[in-house]
């Protein structure tokens, strides 16, 4: 399949670009999760996101980040309890809310995979200009706007038992 043909109209190119969307998760989940030794993905991935925290951030905030659940994140945080990478630990400001605390075992993992971070990033984004990764980041931007969008209009459908 040769990528980037430019005679197709521009509704047909709004689909592409939606399926493209779920598509390009797959195959960058698939290749990942074939290589990567020991975690998924999505277990790196709230690894990494919850390490950016000063103080280990709550199930919630970590589903906000990631644009899932919270129940999505609670099983990735207990399969990575299990692993021993990190530790479920109770909020020091609500005891209710359980936070995700990376482990001396999973820090590990993350700083090994910052060596593999460039070449990732390397390998993705070879076939870029830097005037196309400044458009990518600036339409991604919008593309993050059109979820709440998206997000809104279903709500709206819903209310009005059109869904």
């Amino acid at each position: 399949m040769e990528y980037g043909k430019n005679d197709i109209d521009l509704k047909w190119k709004k689909k592409l670009l939606f399926s493209g969307i779920f598509v390009q998760e797959n195959r960058l989940h698939t290749i990942m999760d074939r290589y990567l030794k020991e975690i998924t993905s999505k277990q790196w991935l709230v690894m990494v996101v919850a390490d950016a925290y000063d103080n280990p951030p709550d199930l919630t905030t970590l589903a906000k980040m990631l644009g899932c659940s919270r129940q999505n994140i609670k099983k990735l945080a207990i399969s990575l309890e299990k692993a021993g990478f990190a530790n479920l630990v109770h909020s020091e400001n609500d005891g209710r809310s359980l936070c995700v605390q990376i482990s001396e075992k999973g820090k590990h993992i993350i700083v090994n995979s910052k060596n593999l971070e460039e070449k990732v990033h390397q390998s993705l984004f070879k076939d870029f200009t830097e005037q196309d990764i400044e458009d990518y980041y600036r339409l991604s931007a919008k593309m993050m706007n059109g979820f709440g969008y998206l997000e809104e209009c279903f709500r709206e459908l819903t209310e009005r038992g059109e869904m």
